[in-house]
């Protein structure tokens, strides 16, 4: 994904009221709710479908979300809940997101703002900069991409951090803030020890990963742990997984270690017989 970042913004008028925290700040009323400063609040100026895909890709980080479809009403929720980042999509409304920039600006300079750019209007990106974007990222959305911006924005001991995100595998979804899989699109949560060894394998789907790697990722470097614990815990996560027709998710790669490979699902077609 492209990235583009504003350098410097010098607006003509000075801003008035800034609304960034700061770190040790306490909680305060914010989007009609107590919130902490650990937790970044966000409105996403888009349509319902983006805001959607972005709101499930970021489920278990520090995130609330605000909504809001048009660009003028957006302005009037920045001013009433003051968020600490802005996100603009495929809002609609009177006003486009230049003129949506330019209106924010005159009262609030420091609130990021992160605006989607397609190929219907490649020179928005330049617009958008000029007018007081703090990034111009290509649309669809990549939501690490904005969780990294988003990360970027805030400084500060105790402040948001992005956590791990879900890895998706097909029919396999590890999670990366709890402990908790979707096998086939169920959800089920699973021993701390089993989401460890399952997640370090997720990470490297498809490669060859020894036994002294998972000890480490799942007991910690040099530990000394039972010759058969590994082997349990394993088996423990392979009983998760459907048997595909004798197919092993996690395979055993003989005096190396483990190798984890999703399947895809195998649909049998049944076909009605026809006479002739």
């Amino acid at each position: 994904m492209n990235v583009r970042l504003a350098q410097t913004y010098s607006p003509e008028v000075p801003h008035k009221a800034g609304n960034r925290r700061s770190a040790a700040s306490p909680d305060v009323w914010r989007g009609g709710r107590l919130r902490s400063p650990e937790r970044l609040l966000v409105l996403l100026a888009c349509g319902q479908a983006e805001v959607e895909r972005l709101q499930q890709a970021w489920l278990g980080q520090a995130i609330d979300v605000l909504y809001c479809a048009d660009l003028a009403l957006a302005l009037a929720r920045i001013g009433q809940s003051r968020p600490d980042m802005v996100v603009v999509g495929d809002a609609g409304g009177v006003l486009g997101p230049v003129d949506f920039l330019v209106a924010l600006r005159q009262v609030d300079t420091s609130t990021p703002v992160i605006v989607g750019l397609d190929d219907a209007r490649p020179q928005l990106g330049a617009e958008a900069l000029a007018a007081g974007s703090t990034a111009v990222v290509r649309r669809p959305f990549s939501p690490e991409a904005v969780l990294r911006l988003m990360d970027s924005s805030t400084t500060g001991e105790g402040a948001f951090r992005v956590r791990p995100m879900p890895i998706e595998l097909g029919r396999l979804r590890v999670d990366g803030a709890a402990t908790r899989i979707w096998v086939d699109g169920a959800e089920s949560l699973i021993p701390a020890m089993e989401f460890l060894l399952l997640r370090y394998l997720a990470e490297r789907h498809g490669e060859i990963v020894t036994r002294e790697e998972l000890v480490s990722a799942g007991w910690g470097a040099g530990a000394r742990v039972p010759s058969n614990s590994l082997n349990v815990h394993l088996a423990r996560i392979r009983r998760r997984f459907p048997a595909d027709a004798g197919e092993d998710w996690i395979r055993p790669v003989r005096r190396i270690g483990y190798q984890l490979i999703v399947p895809p699902k195998v649909v049998f077609a049944e076909h009605a017989a026809t006479g002739s």
